[in-house]
């Protein structure tokens, strides 16, 4: 490979590196954001099963009129959808890193085959 083959090359293969390497960053923020969503409404479930103190009949007709079990369904129901959304950021992570490795792989094979 003549000089400047040679630093092209170079500089393909740091370019590529630095590509995989937000890739696989951007991943792993995208699974901790998931873990933490997950986390999140596993507590909100876990909340809305265990009151905090045994409640007698008007406690819970005076909290339904006042729409407090709805209003907690409907953090729940925002929550998964939150979950939902992360587990797409996740796929869509997954899958530019995947690129990246490729196109590594792909450099690599044809630097290899050119030299």
């Amino acid at each position: 490979m003549k000089q400047m083959e040679k630093k092209t090359a170079n500089s393909l293969r740091k370019l590529v590196s630095l590509k995989r390497q937000r890739a696989e960053q951007a991943m792993a923020e995208a699974q901790a954001a998931l873990d933490r969503a997950r986390a999140d409404l596993i507590a909100m479930r876990e909340a809305l099963q265990a009151p905090a103190q045994p409640l007698d009949f008007a406690a819970v007709s005076m909290a339904e009129r006042n729409g407090h079990s709805s209003q907690l369904i409907g953090k729940v129901r925002a929550q998964e959808r939150l979950v939902a959304e992360r587990q797409a950021e996740l796929a869509t992570a997954t899958e530019i890193l995947r690129q990246a490795f490729g196109s590594q792989q792909l450099l690599d094979s044809t630097l290899r085959e050119a030299g």
